[in-house]
């Protein structure tokens, strides 16, 4: 008889341990499961609607080749620092054709003034680079000097003929 009521109570505690080791997978493990399912589930039926996309990689990096910008508007002959008192050369390349023929304006600014202070501005008319995707200013050139060493910033917008749609382009350098 005394051994049949050691048993039991091992069968009791075996019993308990059990109960616990569920419970604490009802608690712990049975919640995170149930999370994923129901994100996955609303994540697909978000990407499901029209023009929606996932884009979890938004960075546009500056080229080694001097280049910045975009697919549809391009900084060329870039670099990240310039001598004091030389011309800058900048060049700007537009991909996407509704913009032919459409005006750009080119922008630098002081980035340490607050509003930033504009250095140089120009702005070109009816730039029409589609028939020979040509660099841009087309039969002339945007070579400010500037005579303050410190960072800058450069803006270059181009806009359709329309002056409806824009496409811009930010890039910073310094003058040393």
């Amino acid at each position: 008889m005394f051994f049949d009521q050691i048993d039991i109570w091992e069968l009791e505690r075996l019993y308990y341990k059990l109960a616990v080791k569920k419970i604490a997978y009802l608690v712990f493990v049975f919640p995170v499961i149930v999370s994923l399912i129901f994100g996955g589930f609303v994540l697909a039926d978000v990407l499901g609607q029209p023009d929606r996309k996932l884009n979890m990689w938004q960075f546009k990096f500056e080229t080694q080749t001097g280049q910045q910008g975009d697919k549809d508007i391009r900084l060329l002959n870039l670099n990240s620092s310039y001598p004091i008192s030389t011309p800058l050369n900048f060049r700007v390349m537009v991909n996407n054709t509704a913009f032919d023929c459409g005006d750009l304006y080119m922008t630098i600014y002081d980035p340490s003034t607050s509003p930033m202070q504009i250095i140089v501005q120009h702005a070109y008319f009816s730039q029409c680079f589609g028939q020979n995707n040509s660099t841009m200013p087309i039969q002339d050139t945007f070579t400010p000097v500037i005579d303050k060493t410190g960072p800058y910033q450069i803006v270059v917008e181009m806009k359709d003929k329309t002056n409806q749609n824009s496409t811009s382009v930010k890039a910073n350098f310094n003058v040393q």
